[in-house]
C-alpha cells in the first residue's frame, strides 16, 4: 500500500508535546478530546499526540485508498464518491452510510437555498418586457419633471466651463 507521506522514524527522546508533522494538530485534538470526554474523566498528555498520529495515519490510508479510486477512473481530482468508496473499502460502511447523510442533508440545504434564490428573482421579474419598458419611461418622466421643477442641473452635475457657479466647485480658481 502506497501512502502520501511516509511516517517518520521516531527517536526515543521525542515528548508528548513535539509537534508532529503526520498528524494533526495536537492541541486541536487535545481540545476535541477534552470536550467529548465526561468532565470527571482526564487524560494523560501522551493521548492527544498519539489520537494525532492515529488521526494522520487514518487520513493518509483514505485518500491513498481515494486517490487509487480515482486513478483507476483516470479521474484526477477526488470526488465525495471516492471518499465514501474508500471507507467503505477500509472496512468503516457504517462510517461511509453517516457521512453519506451528512452530505446528502448538506446538498439538500444547498439546493433548497439556491431554489429560494431563484424563486426571490423570479417574483421581481413578474412583469413583462412591455411593462418594464414603460414602469422604466415613467421613472424616466417624473425624474425630468423633478428637475425642470427644480429649475437647475441634477445634484452632481458641474457647471459648463467658465461659467458662474455661485462657488459650488471647487472653491478655487479655474484649471
Amino acid at each position: 500500500r502506497c501512502f502520501l507521506m511516509e511516517p517518520e522514524p521516531r527517536d526515543s527522546e521525542s515528548g508528548a508535546g513535539a509537534s508532529s508533522s503526520d498528524g494533526l494538530p495536537r492541541a486541536a485534538v487535545a481540545k476535541l478530546v477534552k470536550e467529548r470526554l465526561p468532565p470527571h474523566l482526564r487524560t494523560k498528555p501522551d493521548v492527544a499526540a498519539l489520537l494525532s498520529e492515529m488521526a494522520g495515519e487514518f487520513l493518509q490510508m483514505l485518500t491513498s485508498e481515494a486517490n487509487e479510486a480515482a486513478s483507476a477512473e483516470k479521474k484526477k481530482t477526488l470526488s465525495e464518491a471516492h471518499l465514501l468508496g474508500a471507507l467503505r473499502k477500509l472496512g468503516y460502511p457504517q462510517l461511509a452510510a453517516e457521512c453519506e447523510a451528512v452530505g446528502e442533508a448538506e446538498h439538500g440545504a444547498q439546493a433548497a437555498a439556491k431554489a429560494r434564490k431563484r424563486k426571490l428573482k423570479g417574483a421581481a421579474s413578474t412583469l413583462s418586457t412591455e411593462e418594464l419598458l414603460a414602469e422604466q419611461q415613467r421613472l424616466f418622466a417624473g425624474a425630468r419633471e423633478r428637475l425642470q421643477a427644480g429649475g437647475g442641473e441634477p445634484p452632481g452635475a458641474a457647471a459648463p466651463k467658465g461659467a458662474p457657479d455661485g462657488g459650488r466647485s471647487s472653491g478655487g480658481p479655474p484649471a
